[in-house]
């Protein structure tokens, strides 16, 4: 398999090309490998796959590759990745392999790995890199481990309902984006179960080719028919899910997309009251709006670099109820156990609308007014990413005016504006947002990184890609 893969996160690839089926058998058992190195007290094994087309086959795979190992599996079924962390607390498992390559397009799939409860990230996935590479793989068994055929959805779904019972019977008028992703093997039951009679449900059928449109909810262009739905018919409010559903991306009845960071707003305003003074985590790409309503609310910003698994460990060190990120994900420390799970954040959000009577719009406008472009995303090979932050660092670093935070990529503060520019990681692409007090301002502070970056894009395009934007 390709090295590309083995990302910070989890592992992913381009199934054929990167992420090889036929090496799955190996992987697993380099994976079981690290497994044991970590814990020889491992014995079961949960699984969980999405609806890509790949993952069957790569569920049999794995699955074998565990068995002839000596190893238990309970597989999950197709479920999104939060049902695959819930089994995790619920079941009498030891670590968990999830297949999905989240919002990814259809010929990408991966995993995501798990021991305990904890995510494996970083460091450790490149020790499985190499315990792969060095064919260091967990031995064959004389005895075949067992597997057990387990769907966990309904077991999910009535946890749910248990803890969202002021939510039974809601009335209020919702459109649900599904986007042929793992969402639609839950939310037909959800909605059944919650005895929900106003939720207009779009493309709840499970198709990995994903037919109408990617699975990524915070793009613009994927919501198209969310917003059309909101435009059409009476819902107050529109909801989208990514490919796993750890992320939940809101829209609200005038068709506003709503970032991560104003979501992050509306649910820390709800969690803070409840824990006067406690932290509230959040990513390096975060609106100084945020950080302003914080310290309002006499709470502290902890500011953490982007990625799930380093947010949850942040959440940790900082004891903090709630945690989030642009890119919307949600992590609630408070009646939950602190994984990303875009169900049970549109859940959250339904009980705060609910309680509060108040639509989206409303919600977040205790935003303070701020000039905001959305993540803008620059293809950029993988070899080039580190080369272009320590040129933009280096020149960023000869003005007298300028701040400079370092711990993801360069987020620079200059007296009429900020900009952050970052690698992904996961996608050959550099991630970038800017944010001023003015449009004037906006404009500004992104000419500076224009300027910058042309020594490696040409001018125009980067003058076209790096839009004027909205104000939020």
């Amino acid at each position: 398999m390709n090295d590309s893969i083995f990302r910070e996160y989890d592992i992913r690839g381009k199934v054929g090309s990167e992420f090889k089926i036929d090496q799955v058998y190996d992987l697993t058992r380099a994976i079981a490998f690290y497994f044991m190195q970590k814990n020889s007290g491992v014995k079961t094994v949960a699984v969980g796959m999405d609806g890509r087309i790949s993952s069957p086959a790569i569920k049999d795979m794995m699955v074998q590759a565990l068995r002839d190992c000596g190893l238990n599996v309970i597989f999950v079924g197709i479920c999104p990745s939060p049902v695959l962390y819930f089994a995790l607390y619920e079941l009498p498992v030891d670590a968990g392999l999830m297949i999905t390559a989240s919002h990814n397009p259809k010929e990408y799939n991966g995993i995501k790995i798990s021991l305990g409860t904890k995510t494996i990230w970083g460091a450790q996935i490149k020790e499985i890199r190499d315990l792969y590479r060095a064919h260091t793989l967990l031995s064959l068994s004389a005895k075949k481990g067992a597997l057990q055929e387990l769907p966990f959805n309904d077991t999910y779904i009535a946890w749910l309902k248990k803890h969202f019972s002021s939510l039974v019977g809601m009335q209020l008028p919702v459109a649900i984006d599904c986007g042929n992703a793992a969402g639609g093997t839950i939310l037909p039951g959800l909605i059944k179960t919650m005895a929900w009679k106003d939720i207009t449900l779009l493309y709840p059928e499970v198709d990995g080719s994903y037919p109408n449109h990617e699975p990524d909810p915070t793009v613009e262009k994927n919501m198209r028919d969310l917003k059309n739905t909101l435009a059409t018919t009476h819902a107050s409010v529109g909801i989208g899910l990514d490919g796993d559903c750890d992320r939940m991306a809101a829209m609200t009845k005038s068709g506003f997309l709503v970032p991560g960071d104003q979501l992050l707003a509306v649910f820390a305003k709800d969690i803070v009251q409840k824990y006067p003074g406690t932290s509230v985590v959040f990513d390096i790409k975060a609106s100084l709006g945020l950080i302003e309503l914080l310290e309002k609310w006499g709470v502290k910003p902890v500011i953490s670099p982007c990625g799930h698994a380093i947010i949850k460990e942040q959440m940790e060190k900082t004891d903090a109820r709630i945690g989030g990120e642009l890119s919307c994900h949600f992590f609630f420390k408070d009646r939950h156990f602190g994984y990303d799970d875009g169900i049970y954040a549109m859940m959250r959000l339904f009980e705060i609308m609910h309680k509060t009577g108040k639509s989206l719009d409303e919600l977040i406008k205790i935003f303070p007014k701020k000039y905001s472009s959305p993540e803008i995303r620059l293809e950029c090979p993988e070899e080039k990413k580190h080369m272009i932050l320590e040129y933009l660092k280096d020149a960023f670093q000869k003005r007298t005016d300028v701040q400079i935070i370092t711990i993801d990529g360069i987020r620079v503060t200059l007296p009429y504006g900020w900009g952050n520019v970052r690698a992904s990681n996961t996608q050959p692409v550099l991630s970038m947002r800017f944010e001023a007090d003015s449009a004037d301002n906006l404009v500004r502070i992104k000419n500076d990184f224009i300027e910058l970056l042309s020594a490696y894009y040409d001018k125009n395009f980067l003058e076209r890609t790096i839009t004027p934007a909205r104000g939020e």
